[in-house]
């Protein structure tokens, strides 16, 4: 069953990594950027919901323990056929 407006994968990466629900910062782009192998720009570009989860991104994640690569290409496959259909109706 499709999810209903499901979130850009991004933000979930932002508020796993970098702000908590209320905003607070618990770790700057740069440094998760670092951890995660990938530069800062391009996980900026995620988790504003400009570029999708790639491959990689989605094993980098996975290697840091925020869940399974699967999960990830998946939340961003609902995320990109939701848009679709939106577009098209």
């Amino acid at each position: 069953m499709a999810m209903f407006n499901p979130p850009h994968p991004g933000r979930l990466v932002l508020h796993k990594f970098i702000r908590d629900e209320d905003g607070n910062e618990l770790n700057s782009v740069a440094n998760v950027a670092k951890q995660l192998g990938c530069h800062r720009n391009t996980l900026n570009q995620l988790i504003t919901g400009k570029t999708a989860v790639s491959i990689e991104m989605a094993l980098a994640l996975e290697k840091n323990k925020a869940g399974s690569a699967e999960m990830w290409l998946t939340m961003q496959m609902n995320y990109d056929l939701f848009a679709l259909r939106q577009a098209a109706a």
